[in-house]
């Protein structure tokens, strides 16, 4: 699904057809792959991937962008049960030029607000490798909290133990009022 953003968000913005190509690129990368796994099924083109994404009610990516608005990452809600009201948080910073300054935790708390106000959403979720504190402390900034301990599945099968975490529409609080 892809949907406008109707606020000012700084990190975020709409996915466009014309990103979907670095986003494959990034995916190939070993490094990312080991932290976030694979997003895209070997073989996949561009249009037919954006074609899926655009009628999947199911998932809704953002582009995330640096200050002068190049890609620089994408943040995904998928698995939504719009009737549970909650959805599986994904988040990938492609360009590692970007990692450690803080544009991951932007992305993440402008996505929660979105899936707050905008969607209606009740949960956010996520799954992290045990093994990856750097993404664990940006969470934990953003307001989730561990909840369980997983065994590795799906895009992440074979890789360490994971930690699920969430955040309720209740306990979030947006970044420009946490102390």
């Amino acid at each position: 699904m892809v949907l406008s953003l109707t606020d000012d968000y700084r990190r975020i913005r709409r996915l466009e057809p014309s990103d979907v190509h670095q986003l494959m690129t990034w995916d190939n990368d070993p490094a990312l792959s080991r932290l976030t796994g694979k997003k895209f099924e070997h073989g996949d083109d561009e249009a037919a991937w954006w074609n899926q994404l655009v009628r999947d009610r199911s998932r809704l990516v953002f582009a995330i962008i640096d200050e002068e608005g190049r890609l620089i990452g994408d943040v995904e809600l998928q698995q939504i049960l719009w009737r549970a009201r909650e959805a599986e948080l994904r988040i990938s910073i492609g360009d590692k030029n970007f990692w450690n300054r803080g544009y991951g935790t932007e992305a993440v708390d402008e996505t929660l607000s979105a899936a707050f106000s905008l969607l209606s959403l009740d949960r956010v979720y996520l799954r992290v490798r045990v093994d990856n504190p750097r993404a664990i402390r940006a969470y934990q900034k953003s307001g989730f909290r561990t909840v369980a301990h997983l065994a590795a599945t799906g895009r992440l099968a074979g890789y360490t133990a994971l930690k699920l975490m969430e955040i309720t529409r209740e306990h979030y609080l947006p970044n420009s009022l946490r102390a």
